[in-house]
């Protein structure tokens, strides 16, 4: 069987259907040609980083570091640039949640500062204003739209066949206790900080993301059912709004396998035409 080739951008909401771990035989459909996570659309649009950041060390794994890394190069233009894969995956979950902000040199980095703080040079970044649904949702807003945009013309110049797809995923605030035999409510748990309200205006703010990019441009979606979904205790990655019970992970993949098949039909259909077959 052929695989596709495919590219992945957000956060594991889309990543993890390309883990074994999810979805055991991805692999006899689907060939991953890189993939940037947790790295939002401000920051990989603006100006690349290009001081010398040396030997990253602090109390992060190799795999954050090396995504601290990629926030300031924007390598992954780089790697679509060179390799351009037939389907493109986004998702907006790390916009919605973080955010970015911007540094004196004029990039923006993702406003993942909890985690950047960790390490050993984020003491010689010079931060100033931060974008995003807690401090200037308008500003925020208007500035993600600018920055897609921009996304997309890059899109358009150097990857004109790939086929994007907006994955529609949301957070989810309730998760099944299997103790317990019932759902109980995330925001609920006592080490837990947030209330049902921030997940409402997450969830705003993400679907405006997913309306703006799809409906302007015309891209393919998988929706997301958000009484179908809900938070896994048993999660490969720990109990949070976007870490889901296995349906989810299944439906996503049928449903990009769907995609793919109704494309290549499409594609096949203009040759034929073209060709007067």
């Amino acid at each position: 069987m052929t695989q596709t080739s495919v590219s992945v951008w957000g956060s594991c909401v889309s990543r993890d259907i390309f883990n074994r771990k999810f979805i055991g035989n991805y692999k006899e459909y689907f060939h991953v040609l890189h993939d940037q996570q947790h790295v939002s659309v401000i920051s990989l649009m603006s100006s690349p980083y290009t001081k010398d950041i040396g030997e990253l060390t602090g109390d992060v794994t190799k795999f954050y570091k090396n995504v601290f890394k990629r926030d300031l190069s924007k390598k992954y233009l780089k790697d679509l640039k060179e390799n351009p894969p037939e389907f493109l995956i986004v998702d907006f979950y790390t916009d919605t949640f973080y955010g970015s902000v911007v540094e004196e040199t004029g990039t923006f980095i993702t406003n993942k500062l909890w985690q950047y703080k960790k390490l050993n040079y984020f003491s010689e970044l010079r931060l100033g204003k931060e974008y995003s649904v807690y401090k200037n949702s308008f500003d925020f807003i208007e500035k993600w739209k600018a920055s897609f945009d921009e996304f997309m013309k890059f899109m358009k110049n150097h990857c004109p066949k790939t086929k994007i797809i907006v994955n529609k995923a949301k957070f989810v605030n309730k998760y099944w206790d299997e103790e317990e035999n019932e759902f109980f409510y995330i925001t609920k748990l006592n080490k837990d900080n947030w209330k049902e309200f921030h997940i409402d205006r997450f969830n705003i703010i993400w679907n405006l993301f997913d309306t703006y990019a799809i409906e302007k441009y015309q891209l393919n979606s998988i929706d997301f059912d958000i009484e179908k979904y809900y938070g896994d205790e048993n999660h490969e990655w720990g109990l949070f709004y976007v870490h889901y019970n296995q349906q989810y992970y299944d439906d996503l993949f049928t449903s990009l396998l769907k995609i793919v098949e109704i494309e290549n039909q499409s594609k096949l259909q203009k040759i034929i035409q073209k060709f007067g077959c």
